[in-house]
């Protein structure tokens, strides 16, 4: 009897072993194919911000492509990220600006967000569409094939500044303003880079260029006052 109790106890100590090893199999295949998903929170509703299919430029009328760029440029003229190492390091906005234009960049508002930026404050503004006008009463033609006339804009844009970035208790200080800006703009893709060298295209975004310096737009001077 006791041979029996055994034999039948062998047998249920033999299953729970191969059970245990199916389990620990299935548990194994169950974390080598399981994979982790990111997502980016954002502020509010900023859905419409976020990066979508990629679009035909020739499917892009040139108010808007000209706006993209505009707000593009407006962000990067003022945002302040908490920490950062050489706030002037900003090669989009070196892209789209003349060196003169840069230069006044560096020697104003780069100074504003140097000091915030080392108090760990954030920093960012957005600008509608209905907030980008031009500074003239006459139908700007633009003309793709000939080198761009300077065009005035007037710009309001939206600002929210944290001023402690880490804290989710902080309430952001809204504020809103007014850019005058000069530059030049044809819809299109630059042919040749600011040295008169033939852009490859193919070759200038495989190497982690940003696409913005592709563009035909090039600002030569802003202010928060009207340009003369």
């Amino acid at each position: 009897m006791n041979k029996l109790f055994s034999f039948f106890g062998g047998l249920i100590l033999l299953a729970a072993v191969f059970a245990m090893l199916v389990l620990s199999a299935l548990i194994y295949r169950a974390n080598e194919n399981s994979s982790v998903k990111s997502y980016i929170f954002q502020m509010n509703d900023w859905s419409n911000e976020r990066l979508g299919i990629l679009q035909n430029i020739n499917d892009i009328s040139a108010n808007d492509l000209r706006n993209r760029l505009i707000k593009k440029y407006v962000s990067e003229y003022f945002k302040v990220i908490p920490g950062e190492i050489d706030v002037t390091k900003r090669p989009v906005l070196r892209m789209l600006s003349t060196p003169e234009a840069f230069s006044q960049w560096e020697q104003g508002e780069a100074q504003t967000i140097l000091k915030m930026s080392e108090q760990k404050m954030f920093r960012m503004v957005t600008v509608d569409d209905t907030g980008i006008a031009v500074n003239s009463n006459e139908n700007v033609q633009y003309d793709p094939s000939g080198n761009a006339e300077k065009i005035y804009y007037v710009i309001r844009y939206y600002m929210s500044t944290w001023a402690e970035s880490n804290v989710m208790a902080t309430e952001p200080v809204l504020e809103q303003g007014t850019l005058f800006m000069e530059a030049r703009f044809s819809p299109g893709l630059r042919e040749h880079d600011g040295f008169g060298n033939k852009i490859n295209i193919r070759k200038y975004l495989e190497e982690g260029n940003n696409p913005v310096g592709l563009f035909k737009f090039t600002v030569t001077n802003i202010g928060d006052k009207m340009i003369k």
